[in-house]
């Protein structure tokens, strides 16, 4: 192959090829709010408002019941901005471009999509309230991916289009548990020659292996644990509790449920049958008292409805899987997650052109849903170009209910 000048348009169209070759877990997320942030010159913290379906009751009778609309919105901000940065000289400039592309663009490419996988996958997980499993061991029966789904369900999520973004020990673990199960010999094939799960696996309707799954570490209670709420007629995202050991001390993303508090279904209000799970949303004071910072909110009534009744006086804080009396370690386990695409949303948006003699160039692709900036500028002291790929992104839950934590 003849040497070819290397142009800012030619690194960034290969960079951005394997960038979005790269991509897993986040490359699930619904990506279509792009438009929003086409604008020349994104800065970090531009925000977009991101408009929620309506909620409906249904009224009783032939009288027309005119009900308040609820323009509901979520914020994507762009908070994150990541780059890559090299030089090469003016002779390694006309070397061969399979050289280049081995040497700099794919690394840089792969480098750029791991952190906006991971960054991504940790900005949203937090967030989802459902969870199956159990802390710090690895899922192994297909009935926890089942009951993942049966969780979407039942807060009305939709029953086709999930996805399984699992770590590579999970995956693996699954693939050789159900090897033996699934029928046409295709997928059962598929397990064993690639080690993973084929598609349309346990009602979900495609599985990826990402190592950038995030890690969480729980809380702790290390003296006997008997959490009560404390005081009746509690709503909201706050809930003040008692009865915590000594030193207990939770974390944001811990898991919780009161007794008696089942969830309902958010279209027909029926109740499920099944506690619902809330996720703390903040690190509380380490105490025997604590005051819980929840979502969901807690909604008795009205089109909101997501539960059966508030909490009573005194009904037990079931923490994990904790039993009451009982001690939570500090357990760390990748967080799996099962959930449709409209769960999470993520934005990558235009930074803006330099000047002051540097060339650049960006990719823009409404089909891939990316955006990159290359930027190259030649120092006459030491001989170099230096470059440098650039990223904006934000991403955030959007409709937490469609999603579950497969915790292992």
């Amino acid at each position: 192959m003849a040497n070819t000048l290397i142009t800012p348009e030619w690194v960034t169209f290969e960079t951005a090829l394997y960038f979005v070759n790269s991509l897993r877990g986040v490359a699930q997320f619904n990506r279509e709010y792009n438009d929003e942030f086409k604008a020349d010159g994104a800065k970090v913290g531009d925000t977009v408002k991101i408009r929620l379906p309506q909620q409906f009751e249904a009224s009783d009778g032939e009288a027309l019941v005119i009900q308040n609309l609820l323009d509901r919105t979520v914020n994507v901000i762009l908070n994150r901005r990541r780059h890559v940065g090299f030089g090469w000289s003016s002779a390694q400039a006309t070397t061969d471009l399979d050289d280049i592309r081995a040497r700099y663009v794919m690394p840089a490419a792969e480098t750029l999509a791991n952190v906006y996988d991971r960054v991504s996958l940790a900005d949203v997980y937090k967030s989802v309230y459902n969870a199956i499993g159990t802390l710090g061991t690895t899922p192994s029966a297909a009935l926890t991916y089942l009951q993942a789904r049966v969780k979407i369900l039942d807060f009305a999520g939709p029953d086709e289009g999930l996805v399984g973004v699992l770590d590579p020990l999970a995956n693996a673990t699954m693939a050789n548990a159900t090897a033996a199960l699934f029928q046409p010999p295709a997928k059962i094939a598929a397990n064993w020659s690639k080690g993973q799960f084929a598609d349309e696996q346990l009602g979900i309707s495609k599985w990826f292996t990402d190592q950038n799954i995030p890690r969480f570490t729980s809380g702790a209670c290390t003296a006997a644990s008997t959490p009560l709420v404390n005081g009746a007629g509690q709503t909201g995202s706050s809930i003040i509790t008692d009865g915590w050991g000594a030193a207990s001390a939770p974390v944001q993303g811990d898991i919780v449920t009161f007794g008696s508090v089942y969830a309902v279904n958010p279209l027909s209000k029926e109740s499920t049958g099944r506690l619902h799970q809330f996720v703390l949303t903040a690190t509380p004071t380490p105490g025997t008292n604590i005051t819980l910072s929840i979502s969901p909110s807690i909604v008795t009534s009205g089109a909101l409805q997501n539960v059966t009744a508030g909490p009573a006086d005194n009904a037990v804080v079931t923490y994990w899987s904790m039993a009451a009396g009982g001690t939570q370690a500090a357990t760390w386990s990748p967080q799996n997650l099962v959930f449709h695409p409209k769960a999470f949303a993520s934005v990558m948006a235009d930074l803006v052109m330099p000047n002051g003699g540097a060339r650049g160039t960006r990719v823009n692709s409404k089909q891939s849903n990316i955006a990159m900036r290359y930027v190259e500028q030649f120092q006459i002291t030491t001989d170099q170009n230096l470059n440098r790929l650039d990223i904006l992104f934000g991403s955030a839950p959007i409709q937490e209910r469609m999603a579950c934590r497969v915790v292992g």
